[in-house]
């Protein structure tokens, strides 16, 4: 028996690869078992567990100690992943940014959470699928910035990030029972910002039990610079727990979690409303066993979601509240196939449905609730088969098809009242057949070269669709109340479109990787890459208002592309000394995104419609002749140049491990704006941070200060601070969201 080649037939990767060296150890057991009874050697004995997962050179992984440098600052799932180029982060409240890979952002995304497709039930995507789990629980985060196989998932055109827990580890016979619980605890200045954590296990030979739970809770942030002026609204409360019970029988390995989320509220400041609510739970149930013929994994999953919106306190505005109740469900079956020792099959269904009341009650001098989306639906169906191929140590290919067809619905709606505008645009939706279907296929082919020990090649291509999402289908009004149709933070005003199509994006990626041969002093991967894409869904401008704010109506562009590339390096320059190990790192990243327009927006609608409508148009900035588009337009929130340099250091003593970072993050201003959204420019800055950890045995200790030199700057990707428009500002220059100043943060976890 060739031993390694079986191992990695049946771990997804080569003999090297954990999973696999665990598999090698298994059939090495099975082998000296059949072997004479002098000949036989006893092996611990170990459990095989986890999902194989296709990934590219690309893909950048987070372990569990990659994790823990990250979780000791972060309140948000997506601020893991903010140091891996071409990854960069659209803010909004404080655990519910939207994660960004080159330059695009939000559906786009595939981003999995335990292998569930999880669907921000909100107007304004207060509730992505990452603030769903607070950073304490995260065990592996995985993102593929470049090619996506298409085992991975479709419906999307940007990349993937996937988000897991550990897998279960189960007791050895010598063993018995184990067991170990963590506790932490966390202060960051800037917002007061205060949260606990705390998890634990027992497990024996074929059962475990996992729980996990973090609660946070922070008013809001100082914005750098010498005045000590907040940024309002920031404050928010949010905690988290979950439990998960597994079972390793001869049938398989089995495991249920159970999740739940409270969330009281949470602040937007580049949003016109608030979360005030936001409860969820979670659950499912998942499969995985080896075959003679392969491995099987599957899943099923529900997800229920009770959102409400309105103005908080400190924003000190007229109460208007909102709504929503989402649910997602959903299955998926995926199966690998070794063929031989070099070739190996995955194919899979997937089945996700999603569910969607929005609705706004009625107030005072509204007799009827607004109702936003009516019973919404959004089904889909996707099926694939994938193809990996190693043909020799050198050449490693993969092929790989899929076909996602999605089926769309909402009931009728109408306004708060029945005057003529509310009742102009109900009547104009309502009238429509709503049904829409989606037939979308991707492809996808890799193929990496790795020549020597010190070097490895890769080139991708992918053909990735994206069927729009319910809002951009289904949000109908064109009136005032659009406003509150808006996840991208710019206090613009979106109505939806029935007659969109899918977006389909051509991507087009190279990566290198350069390394010495032991993988112990340098490193240099490069990523350059290039996007196009047909049908491109974009905010079209319908209105401009004496405020500066727009109405936007979703479009799909002829075609958008997008370039750019990613770069990251690191060098030991001091492998080892008394003084302990030293390190220089540098990462950069460039996005640009340009889009073909040159169509005349929507005209009005309202000069036909009744009585005076021409006055209504002109009184709402939306011209008669409709607003006529630049030739070629600037995508939005395209993050400019931007990088770190970091010198880390590492010593090893009796009296603990000790490792300290001192960085710099560099961003260029942004001048290259969205002018169709009124996008604002924003300066450039550097921000000096330092970093230090101590463990000693179960302890671990972490101390920092972010933003050392309390600078006073604005996130290219923070959006408008609508709380600031209530001061002097230009309608052509909309105020962006000043971001946090000094931090000094403290956290401590201690495991027993």
């Amino acid at each position: 028996m060739n031993v390694l080649k079986t191992a990695d037939a049946l771990a997804g990767g080569s003999a090297d690869a954990p999973l696999a060296r665990l598999v090698s150890c298994l059939l090495l057991s099975l082998s000296a078992y059949a072997r004479a009874e002098e000949d036989i050697i006893e092996l611990d004995e170990m459990t095989i567990t986890g999902q194989a997962m296709t990934e590219t050179l690309s893909a950048k992984t987070l372990d569990e100690a990659g994790l823990a440098r990250e979780q000791a600052t972060a309140s948000d799932a997506t601020d893991l992943l903010k140091d891996i180029p071409g990854v960069s982060v659209y803010t909004g409240g404080g655990v519910s940014n939207l994660p960004v890979i080159h330059g695009m952002a939000d559906d786009r995304v595939n981003v999995q959470v335990n292998g569930m497709t999880l669907t921000s039930a909100c107007s304004n995507h207060m509730n992505p699928a990452l603030s769903y789990v607070a950073p304490t629980q995260v065990g592996k985060a995985t993102v593929m910035a470049g090619i996506t196989p298409v085992s991975q998932g479709g419906d999307s055109i940007a990349g993937t990030i996937s988000v897991d827990p550990l897998a279960p580890e189960f007791a050895t016979e010598e063993q018995g029972t184990t067991h170990k619980n963590q506790v932490g605890q966390f202060f960051r200045s800037v917002n007061d910002n205060f949260g606990v954590s705390a998890s634990g296990d027992f497990a024996t030979r074929n059962w475990r039990v996992d729980y996990n739970g973090a609660w946070s809770k922070a008013i809001n942030y100082l914005q750098g610079g010498d005045e000590n002026v907040r940024v309002l609204p920031t404050e928010f409360e949010s905690s988290n727990a979950n439990v998960r019970v597994s079972t390793q029988q001869d049938s398989g390995l089995w495991t249920a979690g159970l999740s739940g989320q409270h969330i009281p509220y949470q602040g937007f400041p580049n949003q016109r409303m608030d979360m005030t609510l936001n409860d969820a739970l979670i659950g499912d149930l998942n499969y995985e066993n080896n075959y003679d013929w392969g491995k099987l994994d599957g899943k099923i999953y529900y997800h229920y979601v009770r959102h409400r919106m309105d103005s908080l306190p400190s924003r000190d505005t007229a109460p208007m509240p909102m709504d929503s109740v989402g649910q997602d469900a959903g299955y998926r079956l995926r199966a690998e196939i070794p063929m031989d020792d070099r070739q190996k099959f995955h194919i899979g269904n997937e089945y996700f449905m999603y569910r969607l009341n929005d609705w706004w009650p009625g107030r005072k001098f509204n007799p009827q609730d607004f109702i936003s989306v009516n019973q919404g639906s959004r089904n889909r169906m996707g099926t694939f088969a994938e193809w990996q191929m190693d043909w020799d140590r050198e050449w490693t290919s993969i092929l790989g098809g899929r076909n996602d067809t999605l089926w769309m619905n909402a009931g009728n709606v109408h306004g708060y009242n029945d005057d003529p505008i509310n009742t102009y645009w109900s009547s104009q939706f309502n009238t429509q057949d709503h049904a829409r279907t989606f037939v979308n296929f991707d492809l996808t082919a890799m193929t990496s070269y790795t020549p020597n020990a010190a070097s490895t090649y890769e080139l991708g291509f992918a053909r990735k669709q994206r069927a729009p999402n319910l809002y951009e289908l289904y949000a109908w009004t064109g009136g005032p109340e659009k406003s509150m149709i808006n996840w991208f933070g710019d206090g613009n005003g979106y109505q939806g479109n029935l007659n969109l199509k899918s977006e389909t994006a051509y991507n087009f990626t190279f990566s290198a990787n350069f390394h010495d041969d032991e993988q112990k002093i340098w490193n240099i991967d490069l990523s350059p890459y290039y996007t196009h894409v047909d049908d491109y869904i974009f905010g079209q401008v319908q209105s401009i208002q004496a405020d500066g704010f727009r109405g936007m109506r979703f479009v799909n562009l002829p075609y958008a592309y997008l370039f750019g590339g990613d770069a990251t390096g690191r060098y030991v320059v001091v492998p080892d000394s008394d003084q302990g190990s030293f390190a220089l790192k540098a990462t950069v990243a460039y996005v640009r995104g340009v889009g073909k327009d040159g169509m005349r927006g929507q005209p009005c609608p309202y000069a036909d419609a009744f009585q005076g409508g021409q006055f209504v148009c002109q009184a709402t900035g939306w011209s008669p002749e409709g607003e006529q588009a630049p030739n070629m337009v600037n995508l939005y929130h395209m993050m400019p140049v931007h990088g770190t340099v970091a010198l880390e250091h590492q010593i090893v003593t009796d009296w603990g491990e000790f490792n300290n970072y001192l960085g710099v993050d560099l961003v260029d201003r942004k001048t290259v704006v969205a002018t169709t959204y009124n996008e604002p420019q924003t300066p450039g800055y550097a921000l000096l941070n330092i970093r230090s950890t101590y463990r000693f045995k179960q302890l671990t200790l972490n101390l920092g200060v972010d933003n050392l030199l309390n600078k006073l700057y604005y996130n290219p990707l923070g959006g408008v601070y609508i709380y600031g428009t209530r001061f002097p500002y230009s309608p052509d220059s909309l105020p962006p969201v000043p971001a946090m100043g000094r931090s000094v943060f403290a956290s401590f976890n201690l495991e027993f």
